[in-house]
């Protein structure tokens, strides 16, 4: 499922855009969704939050509110590394503006300057893409985490509070849980190195058996690799 996030004040122009996006999936098999909204509000604030969703953001710069599109697609970034981005505006002069400002911004396309034709090539490019959203989620009373398999560096268990130690690209997370089940919730990427830890393959660059520890791909070594997983894991190697 991708779902397109449309936003822009003047509705007639909404439609227009889910046109050229039903005009342009209508031959192919990805299921979409379309959700359209005229400025920034709770519920758009709710979607940006949900990241469980491939979604396509298509931004109008100059919204006839204080929150412009910049300021929106700002507030996706805090949220939301992996959703693509395109401004759609009346004015070029705000290219340099939004590049200076967005992190990862698929495109830049002038509102009457061959939108259709420029689009219709974007939207292409993105359902070919390949994307990864599997995720580990985590509910109790007091957190409801939501983790893309993909961030997870390495998992530990920690020998003080007798909990999981989830290490992400930027983050830690605790939760309540041992090794043995949260490995059934992960998928084939990732490999226990060691009674107390799991560890995302992709990430690491290097296996140091002699020192008992592995080397991820942030440059740091992680000491908690045993031998008695080396057989397990050289067979998966050989897998890939």
């Amino acid at each position: 499922m991708i779902k397109f996030i449309i936003v822009d004040d003047k509705i007639e122009f909404q439609n227009q855009l889910k046109k050229i996006i039903r005009k342009t999936i209508f031959n192919n098999d990805k299921k979409i969704a379309i959700n359209c909204y005229e400025k920034y509000s709770a519920d758009l604030q709710q979607e940006i939050n949900d990241k469980s969703q491939r979604k396509v953001y298509l931004l109008d710069i100059d919204l006839e509110t204080e929150i412009s599109g910049i300021n929106i697609a700002l507030k996706i970034r805090e949220k939301d590394w992996d959703s693509e981005i395109i401004f759609l505006t009346s004015h070029s002069n705000f290219f340099e503006k939004v590049y200076r400002s967005i992190c990862k911004v698929f495109d830049f396309i002038e509102k009457y300057d061959n939108m259709e034709e420029r689009l219709i090539k974007d939207i292409k490019k993105i359902i070919n893409q390949k994307y990864d959203v599997k995720m580990f989620k985590y509910q109790n009373r007091q957190i409801d985490l939501q983790i893309y398999l993909k961030d997870i560096l390495y998992i530990y268990r920690d020998t003080v509070e007798r909990k999981l130690v989830i290490v992400t690209t930027n983050n830690r997370f605790i939760i309540n849980k041992n090794i043995s089940d949260m490995l059934k919730e992960l998928d084939h990427r990732f490999i226990q190195t060691h009674r107390s830890c799991i560890a995302n393959k992709e990430h690491i660059t290097l296996f140091k058996w002699k020192d008992g520890c592995f080397t991820l791909d942030n440059k740091k070594d992680i000491f908690l690799l045993s031998k008695k997983y080396k057989e397990q894991i050289e067979k998966e190697d050989m897998m890939i």
